[in-house]
Formats: C-alpha cells, structure tokens, sequence
C-alpha cells in the first residue's frame, strides 16, 4: 500500500469532499465512510483531462434540457453551455481506494451517481472504463474480467452486474463499438455500479490500493446539436450484505442454505424448531420479491419462482425476536 499518498490525498480531501461517516448497524445497511461528491467544493478524488479538446467542466449548467444540477448549483457536465461537437473524446477519472471507500471483505463496494444524457442514439453516447493497475489498462465496467482477481464474480462471470441497476448493457454499442449510455434519458436517471468481495478474507486473493473509474464521452463525425452528458452526486459507499459468516463465527448462527447458488429453490435448516418462522426474499435495494410464513418448522423450501438471475437477500425472522439475513446467488 501507497501509505504516504493515502494519507496526504485523505487529509488534502477532508478539506475539499462533502463526507458523512455512517455507524454499521443492522445487516443491509449503508457503511462508511461514505463519500458524496456534490461538485460545489474542489475535490482531489475527481481528475479531468487536461486535454483542450476534453469538454467536461465542472459548473452551473446552462443548456435547455441540462437547465439545472441534480443537487444545486454545480455538475460535471460536457460544457455547461454549448452542445458537444464532433470527432469527440472527454474523460474524467475518479479515484477510489482506502482514503474514502471502504475495503473490508464482508462487505461490498458500491457507487452510484445521478446524470442526464442527450445524444446521437447508437452512435455519440457515454461509458465507462475501470483500471486496476494505476491507470495503465482500461477495460469496460461490463467487460471486467480482471476483477476476478479480488472479487467473488468466478466461476459465475460479472456476478456484480447483477447488483447493478439502470446501467447500459452488451446490446448498447456506440459507433466505436464500446458499450454505453445513449440517446435522451427521460430527465435524471439514477445509476449504480457494485463489485462484490469475497465474504472472507483468503491469502490468496490480494485487493489493489486504488482503483479508478474513468467517464468517458465519444462523437462521431456527423453534427448532432444535442447537449451530451451530465453527472451530479457521486456516491462511494459500502453495503453489509449479510452472509451470515459473523452469526457462524460468533456461534449464533441459526440458519443455513442449500444448495446456494440457486437454480430452482433451496432449503432452509435451522438449528432446531421455532414456534413461528416468516422469510422475505429482497433485492438489494429494499424491494420485496418474495414473503410467507412457513410457521412452526425446523426446515423450508425457497423457490426461485420466476425471479432473475442475481445476488439477493434472504432475511429470516424466527418467533418474532431472532433475525438472519443471508444473501442468496440465483443462477441462471
């Protein structure tokens, strides 16, 4: 680790970045530190290309659609006033390591971010790259195979899409043929990337010191007189997803799961019989896909029934006082 660089980065930062420290608390919730970027202070952990060509700009935007910041009044915006040209390529890099993430392996890195988008569909768009070897290498965020290093996404590969919302997929290709964003968003889009960590540390599995996540903003030759690309509010922060190991280690855990990963169901054990049992099966964020009260029991049966392929959460309620969460993988 680069300790005399996290340390002046950290302390130059603590003057520049709008951060809030969260207490962990019940599994689900949000850790920190947790890092917002608001775009109304400098901050050193964005950085943009110096490049006279690059467009983007941190400011009050300006234009008819991109009229206002999501959070007022600043942006990072390709030019808060004139749309974007042609034969156009704008970067900025944003920089995420110990300093204001947090890498601990029970837990998972998430970034999300609001933006506005006004494009040539198809050809002139956004997207975005991640380099794990200090910027040496880029490759697609839906592309990225070199996580597998530090992440649990092997053998089932880009597991942490699945934890991904409102992102661009395989099937969106701009003129250059990399994935992105393009067209006109329907006014601000809320957007998510997450990689998941292994729920236990293992010697032989070594996480970088600092990764970066670059935007990127392409044109093609053909005048489009739309206004490009707006992002506000960047978020890095850690979610508990309960795996249960904690329960294990402690010796309170009361429930296991298998087979887990899940093609069809799987069965709940727990450690003797409860009077009353209730389960609900969540997305990651909040959102309730399955309930029921199997009732008195020492074992249940979870199904898929229909539900798509990703990383949810499993939480189980056992005589009205005792609670588990566990996350639960569904295969395709």
């Amino acid at each position: 680790m680069k300790t005399f660089t996290f340390i002046a980065v950290f302390l130059c930062s603590l003057l520049s970045l709008n951060a809030q420290v969260l207490q962990p608390g019940a599994v689900g919730d949000t850790l920190g530190p947790w890092s917002v970027i608001t775009f109304e202070e400098p901050t050193s952990y964005i950085s943009i290309n110096p490049s006279t060509q690059n467009l983007w700009q941190i400011g009050t935007p300006q234009k008819q659609f991109f009229n206002q910041a999501y959070s007022l009044p600043n942006a990072i915006v390709t030019d808060a006033i004139n749309s974007y040209p042609v034969s156009n390529l704008s970067s900025f890099d944003l920089c995420i390591g110990d300093f204001n993430s947090n890498w601990l392996y029970d837990y998972n890195l998430f970034i999300d971010f609001r933006h506005k988008f006004d494009t040539d569909t198809l050809h002139d768009g956004g997207f975005i790259s991640v380099s794990w070897d200090h910027r040496q290498t880029w490759v697609n965020i839906i592309d990225d195979t070199v996580s597998g290093n530090y992440f649990y996404v092997t053998p089932f590969r880009n597991w942490y899409m699945y934890g991904n919302t409102n992102l661009y997929s395989s099937g969106d290709s701009l003129f250059n043929g990399e994935h992105g964003f393009s067209g006109r968003s329907n006014g601000w889009v809320h957007s998510c990337m997450a990689w998941y960590d292994l729920p236990v540390k293992h010697p032989a599995f070594s996480l970088p010191d600092t990764m970066y996540l670059r935007f990127n903003f392409i044109s093609d030759t053909i005048p489009s007189n739309r206004e490009g690309w707006m992002i506000d509010d960047i978020r890095i922060f850690s979610i508990d997803l309960g795996s249960g190991i904690q329960d294990f280690m402690a010796g309170t855990k009361r429930a296991w799961l298998a087979p887990n990963p899940v093609k069809t169901s799987t069965i709940v054990t727990l450690d003797r019989v409860y009077s009353s049992v209730d389960y609900l099966l969540t997305d990651l964020s909040g959102r309730v896909l399955l309930q029921a009260k199997p009732g008195k029991c020492n074992a249940f049966t979870v199904s898929r029934a229909g539900i798509l392929p990703g990383i949810y959460l499993l939480k189980i309620s056992m005589d009205q006082y005792l609670t588990e969460t566990h996350r639960i993988v569904i295969l395709q």
